[in-house]
This record gives structure tokens, C-alpha cells and sequence, in this order.
């Protein structure tokens, strides 16, 4: 037990429920995070800013692992784009009237 962290289940606000999305090595993760930034803001080296921040990111991570094939689309939108592919943003706007 001398590296090991027991947690027994708990119940959330409705706005954090995404965190039961997280898989347990993420979890694991996000904690500890977590407590290390909770410190820095008590002492004054981060903002309740960087909080906002860092459990933004979490959350946009647990909301990911929802849909598992989003990655899958970014991956192939991200190589159609390396490959020359994708239009231009103002083509996109001019398509959508904007």
C-alpha cells in the first residue's frame, strides 16, 4: 500500500459529471494534477484562472472519451490537411454566406 491511493466512490455536482468519463489512468492523473494546481493557487503561483483552464481541458478529454471515433476523424481531418487537402476558411465562409 506505500504508493497506492484508495479511493472509495463519491458523488458529484451535476457540472462535473464528465469526470466519470475519464478512464482510471486518466483519473489518476487528473488528481494529481489537480492537488499539485490547488496548491499553486493557495500559494499564490497560479490564478483561479489556470484552473479554469486545466479542468476545461480535462473535461474536453472526458467528453473524447465518449465518442471514441472522434479521434479516428481528427486524425484522417488532420492528414487530408498535411496532404493538401481541406479548403481555405474564407472559401467556407463565402460557401456559408458569411
Amino acid at each position: 500500500m506505500k504508493d497506492q491511493l484508495f479511493v472509495k466512490s463519491f458523488t458529484t455536482s451535476k457540472h462535473l459529471n464528465w469526470i466519470k468519463s475519464l478512464k482510471s489512468d486518466e483519473l489518476v492523473e487528473f488528481f494529481d494534477e489537480l492537488l499539485k494546481l490547488v496548491i499553486y493557487v493557495s500559494e499564490g503561483k497560479r490564478d483561479v484562472e489556470t484552473l479554469t483552464v486545466f479542468l476545461d481541458e480535462w473535461r474536453e478529454t472526458a467528453l473524447l472519451n465518449l465518442e471514441p471515433n472522434i479521434i479516428e476523424e481528427i486524425a484522417e481531418a488532420e492528414k487530408e490537411l498535411d496532404d493538401g487537402g481541406g479548403k481555405e476558411w474564407s472559401q467556407i465562409k463565402k460557401e456559408i454566406g458569411l
